[in-house]
């Protein structure tokens, strides 16, 4: 069995190719495939379009996708956080020192607007 190792330090081991040989369980006249089946008349069904081979993904690849993919994540992460700053903003503040959590900003918005619309329709049942 070759091995080798590439610049990335990732080892491969390489199975030399088998060389088609003759099998006593196969070779015998009552063969399936002898009556008039042949072996690529067994063809697997591939989600590939034709004419593309499968590619292999090296590992400096998909460092760069995990890359990619933590830095997209990062970036939504800092968004959902800016974005519930600025709904903190517009909350009322009940005198406590320290910053609402995400369900406790959560949980704070909605009694903000339900007593927000009780009181306009209290103001509008009224006149």
């Amino acid at each position: 069995m070759e091995t080798f190792q590439d610049s990335y330090g990732y080892m491969y081991m390489l199975a030399p190719a088998q060389p088609a040989a003759s099998s006593d369980w196969g070779s015998s006249s009552t063969s399936s495939f002898e009556d008039g089946y042949a072996e690529d008349a067994y063809k697997t069904s591939s989600p590939e379009p034709l004419g593309r081979t499968k590619s292999r993904v090296t590992p400096l690849v998909m460092r760069k996708r995990r890359l990619a993919a933590n830095a997209r994540e990062r970036r939504r992460m800092q968004n959902l956080n800016q974005a519930f700053d600025r709904l903190r903003t517009f909350l009322p503040q009940l005198g406590q020192d320290r910053q609402l959590s995400k369900y406790e900003t959560l949980q704070m918005a909605q009694t903000y607007i339900t007593a927000l619309y009780d009181l306009l329709d209290q103001r509008d049942s009224g006149q």
